[in-house]
């Protein structure tokens, strides 16, 4: 049975993307999350923030960060090493940062599966027609794509699987945290 994973990012040894923006504007992840898993129409880049890691050091040495997820940012070495899984589920999007010699780039997922949500089993609460998940838990049978994908019942999280997990690993990039292993049936 293959393992499935919530796509993070380890901040107590990496360093992670914070969005500087202005007031009265809507923030990334409140653009995306609106979007509900479609391609972001009239985006412009976003300006983004180093903010330290747990132990308070600021630098530009990872290749993931996830605080503001359902947006992500990846190097543009992550990027190249992830290519052929990212590109046909999402969408590659410009952003700035201070960084002077490593390039990032914005990752929005579009990959949504249905039918793979565990209603039975996972911790949910239903408010018209919104979907309040605590604990989700995934039919591991229903779930058709061997890398990345999001479920329709929740518009926050991206989960992967240990295929994904083997590529990154393999590629030795740094700022991927699979700690959190979702439960299936």
């Amino acid at each position: 049975m293959k393992k499935i994973y919530l796509l993070g990012s380890d901040v107590t040894n990496f360093c992670s993307f914070i969005q500087d923006y202005p007031e009265g504007e809507e923030s990334i992840m409140g653009r995306v999350r609106s979007a509900n898993w479609k391609p972001l129409s009239n985006y412009t880049p976003i300006r983004l923030e180093l903010r330290s890691n747990d132990t308070g050091k600021r630098n530009y040495q990872f290749d993931f960060s996830s605080a503001l997820s359902p947006f992500f940012v990846l190097s543009e070495h992550a990027l190249d090493v992830l290519r052929d899984i990212l590109l046909p589920r999402g969408e590659v999007l410009p952003v700035s940062t201070d960084s002077k010699r490593k390039a990032f780039l914005g990752y929005h997922p579009t990959n949504v599966l249905a039918g793979c949500f565990d209603r039975e089993n996972a911790l949910f609460r239903e408010a018209e027609g919104k979907f309040l998940i605590r604990k989700p838990v995934l039919k591991v049978d229903n779930i058709t794509d061997e890398y990345l994908f999001s479920i329709e019942e929740d518009i926050s999280r991206v989960f992967v699987t240990d295929a994904f997990k083997r590529r990154v690993e393999e590629a030795g990039l740094l700022g991927f945290d699979f700690s959190v292993e979702i439960p299936t049936t």
